[in-house]
């Protein structure tokens, strides 16, 4: 189940958008860009995730993906753009954001469809060095777990040690139910990177390295610099 789950996860999404095309997939990387604001945004005045400004303000780097689009009868897909940036651990700065494709497959009884706003909150310098990968598995490569929401936001503790390399928050509208990233894989998108930035520059170099800088990203930036 998991070979497949590994190997056949893009090839599923592919063939699930054919039937069911995702506008997001489509979209440019400034579209993207402003829909990532937007979604940092929305959640973090929801008072169910009160919890995730006290994340991001320690997070080591953030992983935000404004669409990820979900369909399934009894062979399922996920998949959607996504927005990752850094953060400077000597300055506390923010870097720019990089781009990264998100899928996964799966196996079982599942019908109906789903979009989902997701953040992925890196909380360990082990998990932001797994997202400088070729490709990383979530929950191989880095652990990860759900974010407290609602009560258990409130009572979660302020510890600086986390049991986990992400934590994930999201909201999903649709036939399925629940937020789990377990076993999706990311895929940094350097083509984007080159387009949006218009020099071919690596996403290390953009986040580690203050190699890129558009100022059409500000807003986000800016968002990210405020959660202190």
């Amino acid at each position: 189940m998991m070979r497949f789950t590994q190997g056949m996860a893009v090839l599923v999404v592919l063939v699930l958008l054919q039937i069911h095309p995702d506008p997001a997939l489509a979209e440019g990387e400034q579209g993207v860009v402003e829909d990532a604001r937007a979604t940092v945004d929305e959640l973090l005045a929801d008072p169910d995730f009160s919890n995730l400004h006290g994340l991001l303000a320690r997070a080591r780097g953030v992983v935000i993906v404004p669409q990820l689009y979900k369909a399934g009868f009894i062979i399922g897909g996920e998949a959607g753009r996504a927005v990752i940036l850094a953060r400077d651990p000597n300055s506390g700065a923010w870097s720019h954001p990089a781009f990264m494709d998100m899928a996964s497959a799966s196996i079982g009884l599942q019908i109906g469809a789903a979009e989902t706003q997701l953040v992925l909150v890196i909380m360990t310098d082990a998990g932001m060095e797994a997202m400088l990968s070729d490709k990383i598995e979530v929950g191989a490569d880095a652990s990860v777990a759900a974010g407290p929401i609602g009560a258990a936001a409130k009572a979660a503790t302020t510890s600086t040690e986390f049991n986990e390399d992400i934590y994930a928050y999201g909201t999903s509208q649709g036939l399925f139910a629940g937020i789990s990233v377990e076993g999706a894989i990311l895929i940094p998108d350097e083509d984007a990177n080159h387009s949006y930035y218009g020099e071919p520059v690596t996403t290390r170099e953009i986040l580690q390295g203050d190699e890129a800088w558009n100022p059409k990203a500000d807003g986000l930036w800016e968002l990210l610099e405020s959660v202190i």
